[in-house]
């Protein structure tokens, strides 16, 4: 029953060592981020707006290239038919 004992001392130690690094972490954080101020902030985000527009950009012109084309044939015959169609509606 010993080893329980031992096995939640060292879980409990790794748990405050964790908590340690957790805070250290933390504080690098607040220190690099003190002179940040609003004007900053407001070009960060317009510069995330920029790229995230670029890459939706991009993403679809990549789409639009894997898409499959229809034969310039098949349209042609599509257009005739479309054309009988309208020439059968008319009455000519």
């Amino acid at each position: 029953m010993e080893y329980v004992i031992y096995i939640a001392l060292g879980c409990s130690i790794a748990a405050f060592a964790l908590s340690l690094i957790a805070c250290a972490r933390i504080g690098k954080f607040v220190a690099s981020t003190a002179d940040t101020d609003w004007e900053t902030l407001a070009n960060l985000t317009g510069d995330i707006a920029a790229l995230k527009r670029t890459c939706q950009t991009l993403n679809n012109r990549l789409n639009g290239m894997n898409k499959a084309t229809i034969p310039q044939e098949q349209i042609i015959q599509q257009m005739l038919e479309h054309q009988n169609v309208e020439q059968i509606r008319r009455g000519g």
